[in-house]
């Protein structure tokens, strides 16, 4: 509601609103109207852009449900079930199909295990998981590492745990994505330095023509009203609307 465009679109209004208050001939209610239809298309097009940001907000969110609420580990040769939130480095995690896996593992027993990292690396073919094969140079590449966030999608088996939480990769990059900044895109880049244009022209050519009505001894309520018509008038009420629809259209 309080972007730049936003905020023009409103003054654009307001000014409608004062020059139908202004103006001699109420009968003639073209500023009222306007003033109407401004302020419902910014209040609606703010609305409809609230909505797709709660979208993108509402996907960050599952984050949080990659972890499953309960895991089963081995302590002391005994098999104990635990919050995943619990678990430590150097617990041996039991994996089975169909659960996500709560914590970063290198897997030493495997029965027919396979796991699915497109969460994480975007593969959407599942990963047979062996630990008798040499290990890679890659992490990603290993055939005995389970990462956390991903989903065990067929058999079992046995890992232990070496990272939790924000250590896992999933957690930096989770991390790196809070903190890194967000720069403006082109696109946005681009209309900002419109909007600025487009408003120092609507203005100038109010102020001009207000100036050239008091000099040829027009009423200064008239030129006011006039002076307001113009900048409305270079105002594009519909770019707003416009490119909010059609970056969700094309999204």
């Amino acid at each position: 509601m309080l972007g730049f465009f936003s905020l023009l679109l409103w003054f654009g209004s307001f000014l409608c609103f004062l020059g139908f208050i202004l103006q001699e001939d109420k009968e003639d209610k073209a500023n009222l109207y306007l003033g109407i239809v401004l302020a419902a298309v910014t209040f609606i097009t703010g609305v409809f852009s609230y909505g797709q940001s709660s979208k993108s907000a509402e996907m960050m969110s599952q984050f949080e449900n990659f972890i499953p609420p309960i895991a089963y580990v081995r302590r002391n040769g005994e098999e104990t079930k635990v919050d995943a939130k619990f678990i430590v480095p150097g617990d041996v995690v039991m994996i089975k199909g169909g659960e996500n896996i709560p914590c970063d593992v290198v897997v030493f027993k495997s029965n027919e295990m396979k796991v699915n990292n497109a969460s994480l690396t975007g593969e959407a073919v599942d990963i047979n998981i062996d630990p008798d094969l040499e290990p890679a140079n890659n992490i990603f590449e290993s055939k005995n590492v389970g990462f956390f966030g991903t989903s065990c999608t067929a058999g079992e088996g046995l890992g232990i745990c070496f990272k939790t939480g924000d250590n896992t990769v999933i957690g930096q990059i989770a991390n790196l994505a809070s903190v890194g900044e967000t720069p403006q895109t082109p696109l946005s880049i681009e209309i900002e330095r419109f909007i600025k244009i487009i408003s120092a022209v609507a203005i100038t050519l109010g102020v001009v023509f207000f100036i050239f009505g008091m000099i040829n001894g027009f009423p200064p309520i008239t030129n006011l009203v006039f002076a307001i018509g113009i900048i409305v008038a270079n105002v594009p009420e519909g770019l707003l609307a416009t490119v909010t629809v059609s970056l969700a259209l094309t999204a």
